[in-house]
């Protein structure tokens, strides 16, 4: 079997809700954004074979995959798309870096493997350990009356797990993380998710004042150091997000213990190939993974689903399902939720296949 083709799509994913406010360790720190742009690749063959694969960044990389797909593309025709671990050599020897460009390629990969076995993609990752991954929420409002309206339309649908976006300053936060950690009910988790704003003053005076409530503090600080120095001084569990960038610094977090939780995002990272082994290694000891991607739409959260299925109950904290954040989708058909929980499809590949309706012409076709 061999790529003959690669198709590139490119869509505009409208925020739920009017916007989303996200960090990221560019110099700006926080922005919010309305609309998403996500990119979708499609890979056919020889074989009469085709698989999805979809990136969705922001920030400073919301150009996302198309500048590094000629490139690619080049290395990539006549290659043997099962080959999962040779494509991974080739895109990484083809151009440096562009994860997000080779996240979508190596999804796309998976999806044709799947196809061609006759098995859903959690077969291939070892098999389904987790039937259903929670999934988590996040709360955006900043008034009580509204946080509280909107942890009781998610507690409605089944969700336990409530993400709290802070960051704007100190005294704020604070007051926030206590009255969200005081409206949770038995068996829901509440955590703060600082997306890398605070400075370690402010970090530090956080923690010290809500050290009582047992909550979890995701990703306080912009680097590795200031939430090691953080971590130390807190009784808080702590999840890494932003930071878990490659095997190197997943090798480096678990030898300094730093965190309870890691957040293992495929586009970040390179693809599925390489989310797998760090998950991994992670789950080998003893700490609880997010598997997900950075932004999207169906096709990522198929991606997701199976990702999460195939890792291991006990050490699967919780994922989302991303489409649901989007008015407009990029394939059909949406790996079911149910409860609270997502689940993945159990029909050949990722279960999902591009919305050409919605996708409209490819912006640029190499063969």
């Amino acid at each position: 079997m061999k790529i003959t083709k690669i198709s590139v799509f490119r869509k505009d994913l409208p925020s739920v809700g009017g916007g989303l406010a996200v960090g990221d360790l560019t110099a700006e720190r926080a922005r919010t954004f309305d609309t998403f742009n996500s990119t979708v690749v499609v890979v056919d063959t020889d074989a009469g074979i085709s698989g999805c694969g979809e990136s969705c960044p922001w920030g400073a990389s919301n150009l996302g995959a198309l500048p590094a797909m000629p490139g690619l593309a080049e290395a990539l025709l006549g290659k043997d798309p099962r080959e999962l671990h040779k494509i991974e050599r080739i895109m990484d020897a083809a151009i440096e870096g562009h994860s997000y460009a080779k996240s979508a390629v190596d999804m796309a990969c998976w999806d044709i493997l799947g196809k061609s076995a006759g098995m859903p993609v959690y077969m291939l990752l070892g098999g389904k350990l987790c039937d259903g991954a929670p999934l988590y929420r996040c709360v955006m409002e900043q008034e009580h009356d509204r946080i509280l309206a909107e942890i009781e339309q998610y507690r409605a649908a089944g969700y336990k797990y409530f993400k709290l976006r802070v960051g704007i300053e100190p005294e704020r936060d604070i007051e926030l993380i206590r009255f969200a950690a005081g409206i949770a009910e038995a068996g829901e988790v509440v955590y703060a998710d600082a997306n890398c704003r605070w400075t370690l003053h402010d970090a530090l005076k956080v923690v010290r004042a809500v050290d009582d409530l047992g909550v979890m503090i995701e990703q306080p600080c912009l680097t590795y150091e200031e939430c090691l120095h953080v971590r130390a001084r807190t009784n808080l569990s702590m999840k890494l997000d932003e930071l878990v960038t490659d095997q190197t610094m997943a090798e480096r977090m678990t030898s300094d213990l730093i965190a309870d939780v890691a957040c293992v995002k495929m586009a970040r990272i390179g693809g599925l190939t390489k989310a797998r082994r760090i998950r991994d290694y992670f789950v080998g000891h003893g700490i609880k993974i997010v598997p997900e991607c950075m932004m999207g739409g169906e096709i990522v959260s198929a991606a997701v689903s199976h990702f999460a299925a195939s890792t291991p109950a006990e050490l699967l904290f919780n994922t989302t399902d991303l489409h649901a954040y989007h008015t407009e989708p990029t394939g059909t058909i949406a790996p079911p939720t149910s409860d609270g929980r997502m689940f993945c499809h159990d029909t050949p590949g990722l279960g999902v296949e591009p919305d050409l309706n919605s996708l409209g012409d490819p912006v640029a076709t190499f063969e």
